[in-house]
């Protein structure tokens, strides 16, 4: 079977020898959001165009904010270190009675707070512990496979595998 010669050096010859960009949009109506400046003329009415609209958006972001979760409110430092003393004292005499939330009612905090300040005693903390236990030996296999895939993808969240 005979295959004609190419001459393959004939396509490189009409290649121009500098650098260039290409720039093929899709075959749509033009836009000037489509459109970078870039392609456009310095004297074409869409580069003002784009320039107003780009304005704008700035200004308008701010109003179209959706409203805040929550209200906002105003910290306060008001308990003293005897109002601390008086979280542990509760705390330790009777951790079921004074609980974390029922502490924050009282002095008028957060029971995140209330933790930082006092931890609970070690034979709350292994009723916890063996109360979480009790609570997994019920679960089926579906559920504590999925537990432990997300323990192992916690592990691996600061690597880069």
């Amino acid at each position: 079977m005979n295959l004609p010669s190419v001459d393959r050096s004939s396509a490189y010859d009409s290649a121009p020898l500098q650098d260039h960009i290409v720039f093929n949009p899709p075959s749509s109506a033009p836009s000037v959001y489509h459109t970078p400046t870039k392609f456009l003329p310095k004297g074409d009415p869409r580069r003002e165009l784009f320039a107003a609209l780009a304005e704008q958006a700035r200004h308008s972001t701010s109003s179209t904010l959706p409203p805040p979760v929550r209200k906002q409110y105003e910290k306060s430092y008001h308990l003293t270190e005897d109002d601390f003393a008086e979280i542990r004292r509760l705390r330790r005499e009777d951790p079921m009675l004074w609980s974390r939330e029922r502490l924050a009612k009282k002095f008028n905090c957060s029971s995140l707070f209330v933790g930082i300040v006092c931890e609970a005693t070690k034979e709350r903390k292994e009723e916890q512990r063996q109360l979480l236990e009790t609570v997994k030996s019920r679960w089926g296999r579906k559920r504590r496979n999925a537990r432990e895939d997300r323990v192992r993808r916690r592990e691996n969240w600061g690597r880069s595998e």
